[in-house]
């Protein structure tokens, strides 16, 4: 049970860190958008949709950790519905907006902008910490299989 605490303990950790770089990107991004080159390119704008989603996914999912630590206990089928429902979707999302990301530096003007840069730099290290976040959760989940029920 302990280490099943200090599991969700872990995790709770790397929610709160990319809640942490979200917040500093969500300040670059606004930056960006106020150039008119970047605010005029169709794929940043798809960018900064997929990213807001991913947010609105992550912040979802964060709260579910939060309530599993406040009680100390977890159900199985919670946490396999948040990896379902909530940190997939999300990085299903940040997925989306990399890609998009990816698809606006392909435009000279963008590329050379020294915002897009550090957007690039910066959802990398949240492409990495999300990646963490799965991870974490597939171990808890592992580690807390329901035990199989025996039939008579």
């Amino acid at each position: 049970m302990l280490n099943q605490m200090e599991e969700q303990n872990n995790l709770l950790a790397l929610m709160k860190l990319q809640n942490s770089y979200i917040h500093q990107f969500k300040k670059l991004i606004f930056s960006a958008a106020a150039d008119v080159t970047l605010a005029n390119n169709q794929d940043f704008c798809e960018f900064i949709a997929h990213f807001l989603e991913f947010t609105h996914y992550h912040y979802n999912s964060e709260g579910y950790s939060q309530a599993a630590q406040l009680v100390q206990a977890y159900h199985y089928i919670l946490m396999e519905k948040l990896l379902d429902s909530h940190v997939l979707a999300a990085a299903e999302q940040m997925e989306l907006a990399i890609g998009h990301l990816e698809m606006a530096v392909l435009d000279k003007q963008v590329r050379l902008n020294p915002q897009i840069i550090m957007l690039n730099q910066c959802i990398l290290l949240m492409e990495e910490i999300q990646l963490k976040i799965i991870e974490s959760l597939e171990a808890i989940l592992a580690n807390s299989r329901p035990a199989p029920q025996l039939q008579n």
